[in-house]
């Protein structure tokens, strides 16, 4: 199985929840877009039907259709809320006519349409002829505010949706100590803000046991390792036993050597430097037992072993009890007198 890094872990997980966000976003407008279309189909098929029942009640004989009668059938359709105009047009002109005015009552009609409106036209039939036809505007007022209620749903639903995506993203983060890393990172960059404001950048961190290179001289290549020695715990006791002040020494030795080194780790691990932290961390298990700091060497090696595993997933876990055992003993060197 390939090793997925902490960088392309972070990555693969906010392009997850991106396109998770993108996904509902498409999904909560499909909807808006096909409700819309549902009731513009509605008010066009019931605008028809109107019509076409107002026709059938204005289809009397040429003696009985009057402008009266016709008058009267408009104004008791006019009682429909839903109806905003309604024109009764024959061969000779305009028999019949109303709509609503912005307080939506109903006046003559003056030929003025909001733009709005979906119109349902029925032909007007006397004895099976066609002598003119009947409008039937319908205002989508309604349906507008059956519209606000899909869209308030649908950000709900969109709002939810983003709520739990989002929790979901948290938890990965922080199993995967991303949030720790984070906080860290961000607690940093306050300080030096603090702490700088517009002076220079601070010095970079070297560590005592690795030697700075001069100004002019170019720096050696670091791809060759460094021949390692074998360190004997033993001997080291032996000496300290033998040389009172030797402890002193080895113990400002450490101290000067490693003050900076848990910021470092700390430092490495959030950038994702898993050479650099490895080989502090052997320098860390090679000078641990000068001090018979025996838990400082194990947590240092088994740091080690859980960033060359890419299996392994309490490497957060492996750099942090380092970190603290360095702490531990870097304070208890600094009590000493």
């Amino acid at each position: 199985m390939p090793y997925i890094t902490h960088r392309t872990r972070r990555w693969l997980a906010l392009t997850a929840w991106a396109a998770g966000l993108l996904l509902f976003l498409l999904l909560g407008l499909w909807n808006l877009n096909g409700s819309r279309r549902d009731a513009e189909n509605r008010l066009i098929s019931e605008a028809g039907h109107m019509a076409s029942q107002l026709a059938a009640l204005l289809s009397l004989p040429a003696w009985e259709l009057d402008e009266l009668t016709a008058r009267t059938i408009v104004m008791a359709a006019m009682e429909d809320d839903r109806i905003y105009a309604v024109k009764v047009q024959t061969r000779q002109g305009m028999l019949e006519g109303q709509r609503r005015n912005y307080q939506w009552e109903p006046v003559p009609w003056d030929d003025e349409i909001a733009e709005n409106t979906v119109q349902g036209m029925n032909p007007l039939k006397m004895e099976g002829r066609s002598i003119g036809s009947v409008e039937v505007y319908l205002s989508p007022r309604l349906s507008a505010e059956e519209q606000a209620l899909v869209a308030r749903r649908e950000v709900w639903r969109f709002a939810l949706a983003a709520l739990f995506c989002t929790g979901a993203l948290l938890l990965l983060l922080w199993h995967w100590g991303d949030l720790a890393r984070l906080r860290r990172l961000l607690a940093r960059k306050a300080d030096e803000a603090l702490a700088g404001g517009g002076e220079a950048a601070p010095d970079r961190i070297v560590l005592g046991l690795s030697a700075p290179a001069a100004d002019s001289v170019e720096a050696p290549d670091v791809g060759a390792p460094a021949a390692v020695f074998p360190v004997n715990p033993a001997l080291g006791r032996s000496f300290q036993r033998k040389h009172a002040d030797a402890w002193r020494v080895t113990a400002g030795l450490f101290r000067q050597s490693f003050a900076r080194a848990p910021e470092l780790l700390s430092r490495l691990y959030a950038d994702g430097e898993v050479a650099g932290l490895c080989h502090l961390g052997r320098m860390l298990e090679l000078a641990a037992p000068c001090l018979g700091a025996a838990r400082l060497e194990d947590t240092a090696r088994d740091m080690q072993a859980a960033l060359n595993d890419p299996q392994c997933e309490t490497a957060a876990l492996a750099v942090e009890a380092c970190v603290h055992a360095l702490e531990d003993v870097l304070a208890a060197l600094g009590g000493e007198k």
